[in-house]
């Protein structure tokens, strides 16, 4: 990398190029800038100059070469730190006339970090921040372990790329922010100014407003991705206020004249100046700033971004916004990654998410989402979208607080039964022209039925649930269309095009899950009536946690009649005067605990005192009862504890404590699931992981220690159950 002429860093030359703004240093801290400026040698080399101006204050003057994104690590590094900028002033000196933009990255105007290439000359960066330390009892290393900090990050930039190394500081900014709660300050309202008058070469952009954390490295990060480059900053902090004021040019060193960019700059100081304000009431800052770098990345690389952000200077959206992006990364992928265009109205519309819709309101939309697509041949894709949108903001609902546990997996479930309903209507639609419908011996109809099994069977659906399904045919026979096939055949190729029907965009994510079939993945994809009924009979292949597992059978699609006839058949099989084989189920437990709970950790579910510990004991009592007491045959396992309570086949305390166990560990599966962006790894972060804090926020503890003392007495008291002899079914 050239040198530039020792003669563009005398301080005549630096006055030359920086103008009126550089007049407030005098001679001396010319000359010492001068001094700095010539020692840069490498594109990662940093020079850092402190002086202490009294009362935990300092100037701290840097030099380096300019990189992209070096306003935003400098200030990131700083509140990394924990000291507060309360001024700044950043020149950048040209060295090397105007920049140039490549050909290819003109063609793509991809809004993605460009890497460090050296330029023959170069542009490099004065920039002089007066901060507030909390604690400047040991300034010489205060000090030191920031320049080292700094120069690890400029190296970081040119060995790894900018992304990379503002990633790594997104972690450290978090934990300075901290976690504020509802005591965060109220925003005060904010006046933005754009002007092309003040400056004969720069556009010049004020913000004055409340003072936010992170503001500054979150806003000029944005800049540098919607290739804006900051020629020269003034920021000034007074009495929690600020008055920021940038010198601007566009990717080629022009002014900003173009409308939609001045729109984009608006845009984008807005949504940063109200989302860092939000930051410190998110339960998991860190996340929400990686989240939030991710948005402005994806959001502000598309053209019309600005026209679909307008309502975003709306309170309510913005802190749903904070709010998804700090507590969900389940949720947030779901928003940025995949279904973006989808589900950004349903963030826009907060008035939605407020309203409970019943299941005939969602059958009716849904109903008319797929016909007007019908026209452009296109109703599986509608169907699909409206599953995503609807499950986007019945989670959102849920997550917002705006319903409890119980209603929240309720809401989940309709919406399940109505997607259900729909899609076997719409394979219905796909083979009849091709096959006929499915006759018996006569001519007569063949009834089918779609079952409900599990979390889905007993109106317990989750963050991250599957749905187990069961489907039966009423008889064998043949379809009477022009192309006849065998019913088993018919119905296979039903269940076929069904689970190609209802799209899973991520694993375990409203998942179609056929396993719980006879025989399992072993069995034929759909089961007639006989079939169903020799397999689920005394002395027949069933086991006991099949016939534990068929408690929640519920149809909840299909011939109505073909379905009661199932559950007739059902409960003859489990509530049967044939007692519960405990000891298998016992040895099950032990299995499930040892093979699929790796070594040292604790899993919410599968080990011991998990959740299947108290699903298994409610079944059990059910199974117990069930043949003298009809009414605790239901799928639900609230509803089943309820009724075993008043029939006296529980005690009153313990059934109490069993609810109480069960809605505990229903909530902290869901919230693992939602902290985590992972439906399936349910293991229990340890003691000291910065996990289990988000956890204790997310589910109202004081603190990591309650809720650790909570796991352990729940799960405790869960793992006790199958283990008493007392509690066995007898």
């Amino acid at each position: 990398m050239v040198q530039p002429n020792s003669d563009a860093f005398t301080p005549t030359a630096i006055r030359a190029q920086l103008g009126s703004a550089y007049d407030r240093f005098d001679a001396e801290k010319r000359s010492r800038h001068a001094d700095m400026l010539r020692s840069i040698r490498r594109p990662q080399d940093v020079e850092v100059a402190v002086e202490s101006a009294g009362n935990g204050r300092y100037t701290v003057t840097l030099c380096a070469t300019e990189i992209f994104g070096a306003l935003s690590i400098i200030a990131g590094m700083f509140t990394a730190h924990r000291h507060e900028i309360l001024n700044v002033d950043a020149f950048t000196l040209e060295f090397a006339g105007p920049r140039q933009t490549s050909k290819r990255h003109r063609q793509t105007r991809t809004r993605r970090y460009r890497p460090f290439r050296p330029a023959p000359a170069r542009d490099m960066i004065l920039d002089v921040f007066e901060v507030r330390v909390s604690d400047d009892a040991d300034t010489d290393a205060m000090w030191s372990l920031l320049r080292n900090d700094l120069a690890s990050a400029f190296d970081h930039v040119v060995r790894e790329g900018p992304e990379s190394a503002l990633e790594l500081l997104i972690d450290r900014v978090s934990e300075a922010v901290g976690y504020a709660g509802d005591d965060a300050p109220q925003l005060l309202p904010e006046t933005i100014d754009l002007s092309n008058d003040e400056s004969p070469s720069y556009t010049q952009m004020r913000i004055r407003g409340t003072d936010t954390p992170g503001f500054l490295f979150a806003f000029s990060n944005a800049l540098a991705m919607l290739e804006f480059n900051i020629h020269m900053a003034r920021i000034r902090t007074d009495g929690g206020r600020v008055d920021d004021t940038f010198w601007l040019t566009g990717r080629r060193g022009e002014k900003i004249v173009n409308e939609g960019r001045l729109r984009e700059l608006r845009a984008a100081a807005a949504l940063i100046k109200h989302f860092t304000f939000l930051l410190p009431r998110s339960s998991n800052p860190g996340q929400a700033l990686h989240q939030f770098n991710a948005l402005t990345n994806q959001m502000l690389s598309r053209p019309d971004w600005t026209r679909r952000l307008h309502d975003l200077g709306s309170p309510d959206v913005l802190e749903l916004l904070a709010e998804m992006m700090g507590v969900s990364q389940f949720l947030w992928e779901d928003f940025l990654r995949m279904q973006h265009e989808n589900l950004f109205p349903v963030v826009l519309d907060t008035p939605a998410l407020d309203e409970d819709r019943s299941i005939d309101r969602l059958r009716k939309a849904c109903d008319e989402q797929t016909e007007d697509a019908a026209l452009d041949g296109g109703p599986v894709s509608a169907l699909n979208e409206f599953k995503d949108r609807e499950m986007f903001r019945i989670d959102l609902r849920h997550i917002t607080h705006r319903i409890d546990f119980r209603r929240f997996s309720e809401e989940l479930t309709e919406l399940a039964e109505v997607v259900v309903q729909k899609a076997a209507e719409l394979v219905q639609t796909r083979l009849d022209p091709r096959f006929g419908a499915p006759t018996l011996e006569g001519g007569k109809g063949c009834g089918w039925c779609i079952c409900a099994l599990g979390k889905f069977g007993g109106r317990e659906l989750g963050f991250g649930s599957d749905v187990e399904l069961l489907f039966i045919y009423e008889a064998e026979g043949a379809t009477d269309g022009t192309e006849a096939i065998e019913n088993s055949q018919y119905f296979a190729e039903f269940v076929h095009e069904f689970t190609r029907t209802v799209v899973t965009r991520k694993e375990s994510i409203f998942e179609i899950d056929l396993r719980l079939r006879p025989y399992g993945n072993a069995g034929p994809m759909a089961t007639s009536l006989e079939a169903f009924q020799r397999y689920y009979t005394e002395g027949g292949p069933a086991r006991q946690f099949e016939r534990m597992a068929l408690v929640k059978l519920r149809p909840v699609a299909g011939d109505s009649a073909l379905g009661a006839q199932v559950s007739r058949l059902r409960d003859g099989f489990v509530y049967s005067p044939v007692p519960l084989d405990m000891n298998d189920v016992l040895h099950l437990r032990r299995r499930q605990s040892d093979e699929l709970v790796p070594s040292g950790t604790v899993n919410a579910k599968y080990s011991p005192g998990g959740l299947v510990d108290l699903e298994y004991f409610v079944q059990a009592q059910q199974i117990a009862a069930g043949l003298l007491s009809p009414e605790v045959r239901v799928t639900n396992t609230l509803d089943a504890v309820d009724s075993l309570t008043k029939g006296a086949h529980i005690p009153s305390d313990r059934a109490g404590e069993v609810s109480q166990t069960y809605e505990f560990m229903r909530l902290l599966i869901d919230a693992l699931r939602v902290v985590r962006g992972h439906a399936k790894d349910l293991t229990i972060p340890d003691p000291d992981a910065r996990e289990l804090t988000y956890l204790a926020q997310r589910l109202q503890f004081g603190s990591v220690r309650e809720l650790s003392e909570a796991i352990a007495t729940r799960m405790g008291f869960a793992s006790s159950l199958l283990s008493d002899s007392g509690s066995a079914p007898r």
